[in-house]
């Protein structure tokens, strides 16, 4: 299966970052034989005022969703289409919702992000607060990725999820061992330094899965803030296989189920689990 992590640093324009991200996605070379997925970052069409991420969020199935479907259906590639704005019942509030889509453009997968990132000074006043916006999420999911003879159990978490990893063992038991986990996010660079790489390669050792993360990099909201990039990707031994620097562009790495197998046999850890549920 072969991985391409769209890393791009969106600004206030969703038209102008839509139209770059197509660019993107066109001039990727596909694999024969093979799944081919685009993996794209959290709230990839727009960065900006918690009004802009409100006034551009969209129902599923209606507008960036639907472009989002379209991309995939006319490019022949999975799209793991990192997060959008999905309109809730919640009045002044949005989900911040991550799709999969097939390469005939179906609809196959949504999570609504569950943990939300609200940072507090000492006194408790609030600085940063993703809940001021955002709505959310109930669930986790799982979907399957099918690439020539394989079929690739995935999951998808978005950023803040990275650093609880009851979310994904919960899956896991539910569902049953994962090959994959993809993570796009916005990790901001003063975390992202110290944590970003630390975080990923955990989640890659102890579910025994690859890990597949794509960021954003550079500042956003007028300069005033910067996201961290190096979208990379980790095998299920916790070895780094590929990443970026701060750069806007593509990784790309293709991954092996026979790696997966190997890592299991080495050190069996998911089969001598003790607490199931």
């Amino acid at each position: 299966m072969k991985i391409n992590c769209l890393q791009t640093n969106p600004g206030l324009s969703l038209e102008k970052n839509m139209s770059e991200l197509e660019s993107m996605l066109a001039s990727l070379m596909l694999e024969p034989g093979q799944a081919n997925v685009a993996v794209l970052p959290e709230v990839f069409a727009v960065m900006g005022s918690d009004e802009l991420r409100r006034s551009s969020a969209n129902n599923l199935g209606d507008g960036v969703f639907r472009t989002l479907s379209g991309w995939a259906k006319r490019t022949g590639q999975y799209l793991v289409a990192g997060t959008h704005g999905e309109i809730s019942q919640q009045p002044g509030k949005v989900y911040n919702t991550a799709t999969v889509f097939s390469a005939q453009g179906a609809l196959m997968d949504v999570y609504r992000k569950i943990h939300l990132f609200n940072l507090k000074d000492a006194n408790g006043t609030p600085l940063y607060c993703e809940s001021d916006v955002f709505a959310e999420g109930q669930e986790s999911s799982t979907f399957w990725i099918e690439s020539g003879t394989e079929k690739w159990h995935c999951m998808t978490i978005v950023c803040y999820d990275l650093r609880f990893p009851e979310i994904v063992r919960r899956e896991i038991s539910r569902s049953g061992p994962l090959d994959v986990l993809f993570v796009p996010a916005a990790f901001t660079h003063q975390t992202g330094k110290d944590h970003w790489e630390v975080l990923l390669r955990a989640r890659a050792i102890e579910n025994q899965c690859y890990v597949v993360a794509c960021n954003q990099t550079g500042f956003h909201t007028e300069g005033r803030k910067r996201n961290w990039g190096h979208s990379m990707v980790v095998d299920p031994w916790g070895q780094l296989v590929n990443q970026l620097g701060e750069e806007v562009g593509v990784l790309q790495t293709t991954l092996s189920k026979e790696i997966i197998q190997s890592a299991r046999v080495r050190l069996p850890a998911l089969q001598d689990r003790v607490f199931k549920s």
